[in-house]
């Protein structure tokens, strides 16, 4: 069994996975959306019995309020919860943005860092997977391919140095703006294009392919560059967890996996709430994947955006695609229209507010 779900976080990200046997699975969990999420994420833990409070991993992808600050609510700054385990945390802490480990970060946190998040993670086993190294991928060498129990594969293909290295000059800023105190209660307009107040005027397949074919400015934020991406592997299933990464970047992680072709998934978490900056045609193309998984409400910047889910039924193979939402927003919703899913050859499935939305690889 193999089980990820997209839990309601807001504009973020809170991805809890489970495999293994059913009735005692395994457990991680990516990100955990902001201070609001991550209280209902702790509740969630402590609904659990004490002896299922284990989690293998917990993946911080970056420095973002919308994935890191549920960490701080539920686990941070929160009471200790009975009998919770965690066996390793991935987050890149700012001495790992010039190649730094884990042993000087608890030397010295870094600016703005220690305050908050860092108090607690010099307790905890962090990125021990890679012997405190940063999590990343290396242009030329081989891939960190970690093994967890039961035998679950995490290959890193996400970020390179450079992209850590780009994120040390705005370091401070970037972390103010997610850890900093009372920053998370602010929501900041205008750090990124919006997406459509209204659906697009679609009649027909031509209209379609045009608005996938809108011309668009990439993704340039420091923190969405700097994000873990991670293929998951479990026995004959995969799953491709992209946190807000660029979609450039994303191509060149994918190849280098060194495979001929379509890289073969059965998910694919779409990289920053399915934004029209980061999801490119290349990268449509570059996979062969029938589910394509979207974590936003539509909060602040009207995700999911039309041109990137244009981009991905135009492009997507095998045909038919299978657009997930963890939730039903104003802006996820234009696309549950019978007329639509007809003329163009694609599905949808929402989940709901409580749960989010659960895809399970049997």
């Amino acid at each position: 069994m193999l089980s990820v779900r997209l839990l309601p976080a807001r504009q973020g990200d809170a991805i809890w996975i489970c495999w293994g046997a059913e009735e005692h699975p395994y457990q991680l969990l990516i990100d955990m959306g902001t201070e609001g999420v991550g209280e209902q994420v702790r509740e969630r833990i402590l609904a659990l019995p004490e002896v299922r409070r284990r989690f293998e991993l917990l993946v911080v992808t970056h420095v973002d309020r919308d994935h890191i600050g549920g960490v701080l609510t539920a686990l941070a700054e929160a009471d200790p919860i009975a009998g919770l385990v965690i066996g390793d945390v991935w987050f890149n802490g700012y001495p790992h943005l010039k190649g730094g480990s884990v042993s000087s970060a608890l030397e010295s946190m870094g600016p703005a860092q220690g305050a908050r998040l860092g108090n607690w993670l010099k307790d905890m086993p962090w990125n021990r997977a890679f012997q405190g190294a940063p999590v990343q991928r290396v242009p030329g060498e081989d891939l960190k391919r970690i093994t967890l129990v039961d035998d679950l594969v995490l290959t890193v293909l996400g970020p390179t140095p450079q992209r850590l290295l780009e994120l040390e000059p705005v370091w401070v800023e970037e972390v103010e703006a997610a850890i900093g105190k009372g920053s998370l209660q602010r929501e900041v307009a205008g750090l990124e294009p919006m997406g459509s107040k209204t659906p697009p005027n679609l009649e027909d397949r031509h209209d379609l392919e045009m608005l996938a074919e809108t011309r668009t400015d990439r993704d340039k934020s420091e923190a969405n560059g700097s994000s873990i991406v991670l293929l998951l592997e479990y026995r004959d299933r995969s799953v491709l967890l992209a946190g807000d990464a660029f979609g450039s970047d994303l191509i060149e992680g994918i190849g280098a996996l060194g495979g001929s072709g379509r890289l073969k998934l059965d998910a694919f978490k779409l990289p920053h709430h399915c934004s029209q900056s980061n999801i490119v045609s290349d990268l449509v193309s570059a996979v062969d994947c029938g589910c394509w998984l979207v974590s936003t409400d539509g909060t602040q910047f009207r995700h999911p955006d039309p041109v990137a889910l244009a981009r991905i039924i135009c492009h997507a193979q095998p045909n038919s695609p299978l657009l997930a939402f963890n939730v039903k927003s104003k802006y996820s919703g234009w696309w549950d229209s019978d007329k639509w899913r007809e003329m163009f050859n694609y599905r949808t499935r929402y989940g709901s507010d409580a749960a989010g939305f659960e895809l399970r690889l049997d």
